[in-house]
C-alpha cells in the first residue's frame, strides 16, 4: 500500500464526510426497498469503513500527538480536518462573544484557534464536541460543524 502524508489522509476525510453528508440527505429521499436507497446504503456503508480506515491512520502517524479523549470514539482527526467548515449563526456569534466577553470582529476564527491550540482537549458526546482550552469550553455540533455555544470555564 502506498504511504500516504497525514495531509493526504486528512484532505481524503474531509472528501469522505461530505459525501457521507450528501448520501445520507439523498438517502431520506428515497423509500425503503427502492434501489436508490439500497444503492445509497450500500455506499454509505463504504464510506463508514473508509473513514474508520483513516482516522485509524491518522492516529497510527502520531498517536502521542492526538489528545486522549473519553469519548464515545476518538473524533478529533475529523474535527481537525474540517476546521474549514467550522460556522455559527448571527445569534451564535452575538451569544459567544456575550459569554466570553469577546471584542473580536470574527468569532469563528477565534474559536477555529482555540481548537487548533495544544493544549485543547476535544471530547465528543453524541452529536457534538466539547472543546475545553484556554478557560473556555466551546460546543461545536459533529454533523455541521456549526459552533453552538462556547462559554468560560470556572
Amino acid at each position: 500500500m502506498k504511504n500516504y502524508t497525514g495531509e493526504d489522509l486528512s484532505e481524503a476525510l474531509r472528501a469522505i464526510n461530505s459525501i457521507i453528508h450528501k448520501c445520507e440527505k439523498a438517502q431520506e429521499k428515497f423509500p425503503e426497498g427502492k434501489a436508490q436507497h439500497t444503492l445509497l446504503r450500500n455506499r454509505l456503508k463504504a464510506m463508514y469503513l473508509s473513514k474508520e480506515l483513516i482516522a485509524e491512520a491518522l492516529e497510527e502517524m502520531a498517536p502521542s500527538a492526538a489528545p486522549q479523549n473519553s469519548a464515545e470514539n476518538d473524533c478529533t482527526p475529523e474535527l481537525l480536518a474540517n476546521l474549514d467548515q467550522l460556522q455559527t449563526t448571527d445569534l451564535g456569534v452575538e451569544r459567544i462573544r456575550k459569554n466570553l466577553s469577546l471584542n473580536t470582529d470574527n468569532v469563528v476564527d477565534w474559536c477555529r484557534e482555540k481548537i487548533k491550540a495544544p493544549n485543547a482537549a476535544i471530547t465528543r458526546k453524541g452529536k457534538n464536541w466539547y472543546i475545553a482550552a484556554d478557560h473556555c469550553e466551546i460546543t461545536v455540533n459533529a454533523r455541521s460543524f456549526t459552533i453552538i455555544t462556547a462559554h468560560k470555564r470556572t
